[in-house]
């Protein structure tokens, strides 16, 4: 139960406490990569069902409940919308948000640790989704330029989470742990009707079958 739950709030918390404070006598300034989540995640469900060449700015700012202004002063163009989950920017945030809230366990409980960065990578890959088919319907030099740059940027941190569970894994196992992770993802965010649930159940079951064998290895060895 208690692992449901932190995976239920990754992501969470102290964002929302960010969001209340704009605008505020006396409060930070605006998050603007927060703010930008926030508009894109308003706007993704149009992106799927109508995809890129039928999105419309003037669509979209009624989506997030903008101005059409406003929305282009957070996204100068329409590709910078759409692709904006498939940024470095955007799956820094997340992992920057999981580390400030569980960065403590990647010495106490580093496998618990991994299974959050497990459901976090889930969670942002399908969040991802209509950015993805946004950039295949865009092209081949869309879809490598920002796909696979995402996908991998998501990876390696998953892998260098994992890599505190040494000696339970070794380099070359995470990498094949990984490259099967991979797989996973790339089909997920193909299928509209996987779900978050559904790929972060696959993931943990790669990542529980390459620990369990990693363990019974070490045992036989001992």
């Amino acid at each position: 139960m208690g692992d449901r739950r932190d995976g239920d709030q990754l992501c969470r918390g102290s964002l929302e406490e960010l969001a209340m404070s704009f605008g505020k006598p006396g409060r930070p300034p605006e998050d603007r990569t927060l703010r930008r989540r926030q508009i894109y995640l308003a706007i993704a469900p149009l992106i799927e069902q109508v995809g890129y060449r039928g999105l419309s700015m003037k669509a979209a700012a009624r989506a997030a409940h903008l101005s059409i202004g406003g929305l282009y002063h957070y996204f100068p163009t329409k590709r910078d919308l759409v692709l904006h989950p498939l940024t470095t920017d955007f799956g820094s945030r997340y992992c920057t948000d999981l580390n400030a809230r569980y960065a403590a366990l990647l010495h106490t409980d580093p496998e618990r640790y991994a299974r959050l960065k497990i459901r976090g990578t889930a969670r942002v890959m399908m969040a991802a989704r209509p950015a993805v088919l946004a950039a295949v319907e865009m092209g081949l030099e869309a879809y490598r330029s920002t796909v696979e740059t995402g996908l991998s940027h998501g990876l390696l941190a998953f892998e260098s989470a994992v890599g505190h569970l040494e000696p339970t894994f070794d380099a070359d196992t995470i990498h094949t742990m990984s490259r099967s992770m991979r797989r996973i993802l790339m089909a997920a965010v193909l299928d509209r009707t996987t779900t978050e649930a559904e790929v972060a159940a696959d993931l943990e079951l790669v990542f529980d079958a390459h620990l369990d064998r990693s363990r019974r290895a070490a045992t036989a060895v001992a």
